[in-house]
Order: structure tokens, then C-alpha cells, then sequence
């Protein structure tokens, strides 16, 4: 199931020599440390899944005949490609994704066509942490994921059990990872391959409890009220499997199990599918008038934009305004003083005119004075002359 250790686990695997896939997923702030997943690969599982009317989302049983239907043969060729791709000739590849278990058997038809001898380790995880995990990771409901893990885990315990396996407690295997390695390879043969490069110490280094957020006990899922007696019996067998207790009897209470589910998802699904489609059609429209509303606020913020640029341009002009009055009133005082200076020289120019006219009235006088002095004698040397 997802968000159940798979990348934990499948990091671990890859550190012990098996071969990973040639184009991994990205890591992602849910799984900082890498998926160990094939991109290609888990994008042709959607769609094969899209093909057979399902989704990874979805809780209710496969369409068989749509699954194996002609349909679906394109999707198959493409996934056995990919396959080939992904790990070419390693001898030791670890596929690593939790939609295959959904579709165990047409997955292992096709390993079947390729002489690969698939083994299957099981980590199981506590419901509700599960749950808690992907109500953070994609907001989905407790119920949802709860029917979700059921499905998941309910179809891939039944599907492998001709397959060499081990199931695998993900906090028991996050506490002691080499002794549930160990054990794998006892129960399924596998051989890990020899590392020169010291994997304890890298597997160490990669497998730390910090990313283990959520956290549930036994008696957390005895009480919640979103967790069903299915759920409940179910990870109680699973977790009574993970010690070892793998007998005939744990798997006949896991087939009633999944009649129960079965015949509930048969009686059910109808219902669930049309409430689904009207959610699905809600949830378009509020897409819609979010959209809608994400355009108008756009808008709205361009408009605030355009105002507030508008209003720095008019703080601008405003400010031009008021540099241009004052360099008027400076002009102006200006004015008033070249006024005062221009009637100033006008009243020096008037009085030095006057001063002129005064100066050429006296020089006047002065020279009429200094010709009647100067001629004073020749008159009285004629007057003298006349008389003698």
C-alpha cells in the first residue's frame, strides 16, 4: 500500500545490489530521499489502470475483463518494453510500486514472458498512520484511505501467496533492517549481491526514524470510529503474518475478509460510483468558479497595479506641480527684485541727470565768470583810451 515503507524499503533493497530503475521519480518533499520507483513505468501502470476504469485512487475491485480485455494489450506490450528498458539483463531488479498490487497476476504474466522469477515483500504499516499519511500528502479522507490500504493490501496478500514472499512490519523493519533482510532472503531465496562500498553504513545513513511522522498503536485502530471490523481484523492478521505466523487458518480469515469487502464493494459501488460522479462534477464546477476566481483576482490585481502606478504618476505630476510653482514664485520674487533694481537705477539715472545739469549750470557760470574777469581789463583800458 502506499505511504506503507514501500520506498523505505525499496531503498534498502537497491542499496543491497539490486538493480533500480534507469529513470527514477524525482524525489518529492513526501519522499525527500527518493522513491525508488520507475517514472515510465509508474505512468504506464495509470494508464493501464485508466483502461480498466480504475484509478490508484480507487477502493473497489478491478474489472477483470476490461483489464485483460484487447484494449489493455498496447498498455501490456508498452509496460514489457519498459520493463526491458527500465533494467535490461540485471540479474537482480527491484520493481517497486504499490498500483502492481492491484494487478499482481497481469504483472506476473508478463515477468512470466521475460524468465523473471518474481518474489514479493509485503511491508505492512499501521491503517491509520497510512491514512494520516496521505491525508497530509493528498488530502484525502480517513475513510478513503482507510478502504484504500484494504484494497491494496487484502489484493496483494492474496495474489502472491504462489510467489516466494515475506511480510514485513515497516516499524519492525525501520527498528532492525538487517534482521528482516536476512530473514527476506531465507524466505525467498534471494541472494543479495556483495557491495564493496559498505551498505550498512549507507543504508544507515538512508533509513532513519525522522521520517517517520505519523504514528498509531494497536489500540489506536481498536478505537478510532472511521476504522471498520474489516480494516481491523485485517491488519491484525497481517501483523500476526508479519511475526511469522503465516498458517492456513490466518489465510482463511483474510478470504472471508475479502468476500466481505467484495460483496460490499459489489453492493455498494453503484451507489458510491454515482456519489463519486456528482462529487467529481462539484468539485469540477468549484474548479471552474476557482478558476474564475483566480482570474478575477488577477485582474484585480492588475487593476491595482494600473491604480497604483496611476497614483505614482500623479504623485509624480503632483510633485512636477509643485517644483513648477515654486520655481514660478522664485520667478516672481525674481521679477519683484529686477522691478525694484530697474526703478532704483531709474531713480540714480534721474538724480545723475540732475547732478549733470547742475554741473553744466555751474561749469556755465564759471565760464561766464572767468570771461568777464578775463575781458574786465580790455574794457577799462578802452574806457581809458576813449577818454584820453
Amino acid at each position: 500500500m502506499h505511504r506503507s515503507g514501500t520506498s523505505a524499503l525499496g531503498g534498502v533493497i537497491n542499496a543491497l545490489g539490486a538493480a533500480g530503475p534507469k529513470t527514477p521519480l524525482p524525489s518529492h518533499a513526501a519522499n525527500p530521499r527518493g522513491f525508488f520507483e520507475s517514472a515510465p513505468l509508474a505512468l504506464a501502470h495509470d494508464e493501464l489502470l485508466a483502461l480498466a476504469g480504475s484509478s490508484w485512487l480507487d477502493w473497489r475491485q478491478l474489472d477483470l475483463q476490461r483489464m485483460n480485455s484487447k484494449a489493455t494489450e498496447p498498455c501490456r506490450q508498452k509496460i514489457k518494453q519498459l520493463l526491458i528498458d527500465e533494467f535490461g539483463d540485471e540479474p537482480l531488479i527491484v520493481i517497486k510500486d504499490p498500483r502492481t498490487c492491484r494487478f499482481v497476476p497481469f504483472m506476473s504474466s508478463i515477468l512470466d514472458e521475460m524468465n523473471v522469477s518474481p518474489v514479493a515483500l509485503l511491508p505492512v504499516r499501521n491503517p491509520l498512520e497510512v491514512a494520516s499519511s496521505l491525508h497530509r500528502r493528498d488530502n484525502i479522507t480517513l475513510p478513503k484511505s482507510l478502504l484504500l490500504w484494504l484494497r491494496h493490501v487484502l489484493e496483494a496478500e492474496y495474489h502472491s501467496r504462489h510467489m516466494p514472499r515475506y511480510i514485513l512490519s515497516y516499524e519492525g523493519f525501520l527498528a532492525d533492517w538487517r534482521k528482516h533482510m536476512d530473514r527476506a532472503a531465507e524466505k525467498t531465496g534471494v541472494v543479495w549481491p556483495a557491495q564493496p562500498d559498505h551498505p550498512d553504513i549507507k543504508i544507515d545513513r538512508f533509513l532513519t526514524t525522522d521520517l517517520y511522522h505519523e504514528r498509531s498503536t494497536l489500540e489506536d485502530v481498536r478505537n478510532h470510529p472511521d476504522v471498520t471490523p474489516l480494516v481491523r481484523e485485517t491488519y491484525q492478521v497481517l501483523t500476526a503474518m508479519a511475526a511469522g505466523d503465516e498458517d492456513n487458518g490466518l489465510l482463511a480469515q483474510l478470504d472471508i475478509v475479502r468476500t466481505r469487502f467484495d460483496d460490499a464493494c459489489e453492493t455498494f459501488s453503484v451507489a458510491m460510483a454515482t456519489e463519486e460522479l456528482a462529487v467529481a462534477q462539484l468539485r469540477g464546477e468549484l474548479s471552474t468558479r476557482s478558476t474564475e476566481t483566480e482570474q478575477v483576482r488577477q485582474e484585480n490585481s492588475q487593476l491595482a497595479s494600473i491604480l497604483e502606478q496611476q497614483s505614482v504618476e500623479i504623485r509624480g505630476l503632483a510633485d512636477e506641480r509643485d517644483a513648477l510653482v515654486g520655481f514660478r514664485d522664485t520667478l516672481s520674487a525674481e521679477r519683484d527684485t529686477l522691478v525694484n533694481t530697474q526703478a532704483s537705477l531709474i531713480a540714480e539715472r534721474d538724480a545723475l541727470r540732475w547732478d549733470m545739469r547742475r554741473i553744466a549750470n555751474e561749469r556755465d557760470a564759471l565760464l561766464t565768470s572767468r570771461s568777464w574777469r578775463l575781458t574786465a581789463p580790455l574794457r577799462l583800458i578802452r574806457r581809458l583810451l576813449a577818454r584820453g
